[in-house]
């Protein structure tokens, strides 16, 4: 019976999680998110012989010496956690919350622009430094909230007030991440895919260990017909954990799955 043709078409959801600089085991698996594309290359360096007898010039050894895998993903999904695996970034949560007697610029003048220290701005109200009874600017004559999102003002008058100014207000959470905060990521990660050439049969893959590198560029202005993604790099390490005569070996594992009957 011949061999049946089995083409490859993948689709798939790919999870991660961070390992444990100490014990090495990952912890919680989180899907990334929308990723669409997923590859892994592999390489060695060789030594190579060529015999010098018989005037042929012949090869007659050849081994390798080196082996190296690399990964390659781009990210759709642009949140503060993908984000943070890309910037070497961890997240920051700010929880929603108010200010009082917020120091502005002492410099500030006429038509100048400022931004408060928090986005997300609502209920602002900015009082001048007189003594004893401070003065209140009057939103539009005085100052205008530009963008509420971005905490963006404009002052628009300065006569009569005392410098400086203070603001009071309400914001909103969020959250942050920093870049090149946190320490090489070392990750897990987990691929649950469908081939869709192949009457969309699973398969799973498994990397046990990706040092993962910074991201090379994020663009922030977008022009042309599709999202942006982020391209992801790393290295495929191998996981000392895993038995190095084990049939998986140490680096990770393609799995192709049958469902059970009934």
């Amino acid at each position: 019976m011949d061999k049946p043709t089995l083409y490859r078409y993948g689709q798939g959801r790919i999870s991660i999680a961070y390992r444990d600089p100490v014990t090495g085991l990952p912890g919680k698996f989180k899907w990334v998110g929308d990723v669409s594309a997923l590859s892994v290359k592999l390489s060695v360096e060789k030594v190579t012989h060529n015999e010098s007898f018989t005037g042929a010039m012949a090869e007659t050894a050849s081994f390798p010496t080196k082996k190296t895998s690399t990964l390659d993903m781009t990210i759709n999904q642009v949140d503060t956690d993908t984000l943070a695996l890309a910037l070497f970034g961890t997240p920051i949560t700010t929880a929603a919350g108010t200010v009082t007697g917020e120091l502005l610029d002492a410099t500030l003048a006429a038509n100048d622009v400022f931004y408060l220290a928090n986005p997300g701005v609502s209920e602002v109200v900015i009082t001048d430094s007189t003594s004893g009874a401070a003065k209140t600017l009057v939103a539009g004559t005085d100052y205008s909230l530009d963008d509420a999102n971005f905490g963006r003002c404009t002052l628009l008058n300065v006569t009569g007030f005392v410098m400086p100014l203070k603001a009071a207000y309400s914001y909103g959470a969020r959250k942050a991440v920093g870049i090149f905060t946190a320490k090489q990521p070392n990750i897990a990660l987990r691929y649950e895919g469908v081939n869709l050439a192949n009457d969309s049969a699973p398969e799973m893959v498994d990397l046990y260990k990706v040092a993962t590198d910074p991201l090379a560029e994020l663009a922030l202005i977008s022009t042309g017909n599709d999202v942006q993604g982020m391209q992801i790099t790393g290295g495929v390490l191998i996981d000392p954990s895993k038995p190095a005569t084990g049939g998986l070996g140490q680096f990770g594992s393609i799995t192709q799955i049958s469902l059970a009957a009934g």
